[in-house]
């Protein structure tokens, strides 16, 4: 099992979300976060907020996939997200060596 993490622009974290229902995933976290980058960012406008500089608002959103299903959901994010400007964000990929469900103790559940 593998923990991906998508850091995307708010503005298309639904059409990402909406996306991923077609992958079989079990739970999906989303975060608000900030991304601080050493690129030049311009001004962003986000809830009323104005952000300035190199830090911008993103969405961090997690999930656990199966194996088999990683390029899938790394390929889907990379085209739902994209718009071609700096600060679109980035996928992670990091090892899972289990999963477990806290109600019931079991492990590797999915």
């Amino acid at each position: 099992m593998k923990l991906i993490s998508g850091l995307v622009r708010p503005s298309k974290v639904d059409a990402v979300r909406q996306g991923l229902g077609g992958i079989h995933i079990c739970a999906l976290t989303v975060i608000e976060s900030k991304d601080y980058s050493p690129q030049a960012h311009e001004d962003t406008v986000w809830m009323g907020h104005r952000y300035r500089g190199c830090a911008s608002p993103k969405m961090d959103i997690r999930f656990v996939v199966h194996d088999e299903d990683v390029d899938e959901a790394v390929d889907l994010i990379m085209r739902l997200a994209w718009t071609g400007q700096p600060g679109d964000g980035c996928v992670c990929v990091t090892p899972v060596e289990h999963r477990y469900d806290i109600c019931t103790g079991r492990r590797d559940v999915s």
